[in-house]
């Protein structure tokens, strides 16, 4: 049981870890979308402000579009004034533009990659603690069990050391008796036999006397009731 509690306060206390740290990720997410919106919308600002200002190309020759002095008409170069200055700005805000909006798809990929990977743990720690709870109900339904399982040996235990502690009293107290009666065991039955052998010879005596005879006889004749009159000369005819 203080194992699958321990491993219970394990499972919980990942789950708050994970949870804080997918939290903390998706606030760093946030915070860094946000960034890279306010970036990109800072950058398609200024792009637009450049190539509104810049320049427009037309058979070949410069067109001023914005508060560039005009070329000399002497001058037999093609002018552009600072129209490469602006198409080289303009190369680079729409690499960073571009760059910023791929970082921004990055990052919302691996958002959802984090998310996928945390509901996954997550269902896993779930089911784990399901278990674990499972497996705690039954740990402690079985320890219920034993113990009353216990308790009634306990009383049984106890009963029986009563009972035994009674047998022992008990004994303790016929021992002057029991001790006596084996001490003189021989003694006692050499006794009962002479009283035996003197029981005999009285009975014999007495069975020689007038009174049991005449006891006998009047049992005999009581025996015979109605047939006493025709029995008393002669009982050859009795079966």
């Amino acid at each position: 049981i203080k194992n699958t509690e321990d491993d219970l306060e394990t499972n919980y206390n990942s789950q708050v870890s994970e949870t804080k740290d997918r939290t903390e990720e998706n606030m760093a997410y946030q915070k860094n979308i946000a960034d890279l919106v306010e970036a990109e919308a800072l950058l398609a600002q200024a792009l637009n402000v450049l190539q509104k200002y810049h320049t427009k190309i037309i058979d070949g020759k410069f067109v001023q579009v914005s508060d560039d002095p005009a070329p000399p008409s002497t001058w037999e170069d093609t002018y552009t004034g600072r129209s490469g200055e602006g198409t080289g700005a303009i190369g680079m805000i729409e690499f960073i533009l571009g760059n910023t909006k791929k970082e921004e798809e990055a990052a919302h990929n691996d958002e959802v990659e984090s998310q996928h990977t945390y509901e996954d743990i997550m269902h896993s720690l779930k089911d784990s603690e399901a278990s674990l709870q499972e497996l705690l109900v039954t740990l402690k339904q079985k320890l219920a069990e034993a113990e009353k399982e216990l308790q009634l040996k306990s009383e049984d235990l106890a009963k029986t050391e009563a009972e035994k502690a009674a047998l022992e009293a008990y004994l303790l107290k016929i021992k002057p008796g029991c001790d006596f009666i084996d001490e003189n065991l021989d003694n006692r039955i050499e006794s009962r036999g002479q009283e035996t052998e003197s029981l005999k010879q009285a009975i014999e005596l007495l069975k020689k006397t007038p009174v049991y005879r005449e006891a006998m006889e009047a049992q005999h004749q009581e025996v015979l009731d109605e047939c006493q009159g025709i029995c008393t000369k002669s009982e050859d005819h009795v079966d």
